[in-house]
């Protein structure tokens, strides 16, 4: 399945994923458990990337807009 999401969409998503960034980084400082610490480390860092992805396809298109080729929603 293919969503495609308009550029306000996108933009919402992009504002959306460094919120949660913001509040992930206050949750790995304060976390004890080595583990879990290491599983938010690793999803910070693939969220990291994929905003960096955004950010690129958002400079190089003049209209930006976002295709979400895979999606798992739990």
């Amino acid at each position: 399945m293919d969503v495609s999401l308009s550029v306000a969409e996108s933009a919402a998503v992009r504002k959306a994923l460094e919120s949660y960034l913001r509040d992930l980084r206050m949750e790995i400082v304060d976390t004890d458990n080595p583990e879990y610490k290491r599983e938010l480390r690793e999803e910070r860092g693939l969220l990291e990337s994929t905003l960096g992805r955004l950010g690129a396809a958002a400079d190089a298109a003049s209209e930006s807009r976002v295709t979400i080729v895979e999606m798992w929603w739990g």
